[in-house]
């Protein structure tokens, strides 16, 4: 009886294996399946045999954890560079040049100083400061554009996030549950890290595995996202990102990383940093050319006044000509003494106004530089990315991903296990029959 004792068991044992080979080979194509296999054990028993004493799934740890850093910092940098590249390419477009603009204003007044009486030669110092204006308002449009749909994308992102924390607490529920209650969990751990996995393209974490199988998960500055069965919601208020858990918030920064950290490192290193640049930048040009407006004259005798007007809190949105402006009014006549230095023709407040304006450019080509340069490095960034986490993708599928070689070479070694398992439950059979008819 021992013999055919044994002999079952192993054929329970091999069958039990080609189950679990076979679950493997139809799950090859799975996102985020983990090979599992059977685990034997000797039956501790007086009849010997064999068991299986678990099916386990084929992890490393270490390997997840660095798929999930690494998709966390390709999601960092792309999510930057989708706005970077963007406004690199608007303020940095031909088109839009400001120090073209400038340019044809400077144009435009040298051609004035030489007929400085003439309406047509005035006029045309309006019109190209209208020009460039319009270039100004549209740059303004595009980074308004792009805070909007900042916004809206960092909303969106927010209802995901806090959607795949609140499956990961509940699949965390269930495998608490099941666990306790000694039932599989391999393919509710599959699911969890596959959403664990989305979450880190999202927000750069930190994973601690219980021994009841649930995990805890916090972002790289420790704010909770998931603690057993409770999840963090994501909130997001303009461009401010927040995550609340058991009635306490937490401010996200860039810090955060994953594609939310990348989105607000797009807001505070790159949409705001411009707009700050470009409205000191037109803060200064219109200020210079009134100031240099402010010590000539006009065709009438008159003080200069101001050609533009701006708040003072948005320089980029809100300068325009000023309406009290005419062709005449505009002051090219030069001054002595606190008064016009010439007659008819004096256009000696002329270069004073071309001087005021020389060195405009220069800091708009520091800020068209900057950008191409921040895209061009964070372009890098990306391309590095993308080679460590396909590396980290492989290194993972080569432990834990499912080679179709090896199920077919253990599905063709269970099968002879269980072929000779059950050769020796006949044999030991025709055994016990011959026996029998001896008597």
């Amino acid at each position: 009886m021992s013999m055919i004792s044994n002999a079952l068991s192993g054929l329970n044992a091999a069958n039990v294996a080609m189950i679990v080979a076979g679950q493997n080979v139809a799950n090859a194509a799975v996102d985020s399946y983990s090979r599992q296999t059977a685990r034997f054990e000797t039956v501790g028993s007086p009849l010997g045999g064999v068991n299986v004493s678990s099916v386990e799934r084929i992890v490393d740890a270490f390997l997840n954890d660095d798929i999930w850093r690494t998709s966390s910092d390709l999601g960092y940098y792309q999510g930057k560079q989708s706005y970077l590249g963007y406004i690199e390419q608007v303020i940095g477009t031909d088109s839009l040049n400001f120090n073209d603009g400038v340019g044809e204003i400077s144009n435009a007044l040298n051609a004035a100083a030489t007929k400085p009486d003439s309406l047509a030669y005035r006029q045309q110092v309006i019109a190209t400061s209208e020009s460039l204006l319009q270039d100004l308002a549209q740059m303004d449009g595009a980074l308004e554009g792009q805070i909007s749909k900042l916004s809206l994308e960092m909303s969106n992102l927010g209802l995901n996030t806090s959607s795949t924390t609140a499956e990961i607490a509940e699949v965390n529920h269930q495998i608490t549950q099941a666990q306790a209650k000694n039932l599989p969990t391999a393919e509710l751990k599959d699911n969890r890290e596959r959403l664990v996995g989305e979450l880190s393209k999202s927000i750069g974490i930190a994973v601690i595995e219980h021994d009841d199988g649930s995990i805890d998960i916090s972002t790289l500055s420790g704010a909770p996202l998931v603690i057993g069965n409770k999840a963090a919601k994501v909130s997001v208020s303009g461009t401010t990102v927040t995550a609340t858990l058991l009635n306490q918030s937490f401010k996200l920064t860039e810090q955060v990383g994953g594609r939310f950290g990348g989105l607000i490192s797009a807001d505070t290193q790159v949409i705001q940093p411009t707009l700050d640049s470009l409205n000191s930048l037109v803060k200064n040009f219109a200020d210079d050319i009134n100031t240099a407006l402010a010590q000539g004259f006009d065709l009438n005798g008159d003080a200069g006044i101001d050609l533009f007007e701006y708040n003072p809190l948005n320089p980029l949105g809100s300068i325009t000509i000023n309406p009290g402006m005419t062709a005449e009014k505009l002051a090219l006549t030069g001054n002595e003494l606190g008064l016009p230095s010439g007659g008819p023709g004096d256009n000696g407040n002329v270069a004073n106004i071309v001087s005021a304006i020389a060195n405009s450019g220069s800091a708009f080509t520091y800020i068209v530089g900057d950008l191409a340069i921040s895209s061009k490095q964070n372009q890098n960034s990306i391309a590095t990315s993308v080679t460590l986490n396909d590396s980290a993708i492989l290194a993972r599928d080569s432990i834990s991903g499912v080679n179709l070689d090896e199920e077919a070479a253990s599905l063709m070694h269970f099968q002879q296990m269980y072929n000779a398992n059950a050769k020796v439950i006949t044999t030991a059979d025709q055994i016990f029959d011959s026996l029998l008819n001896m008597f």
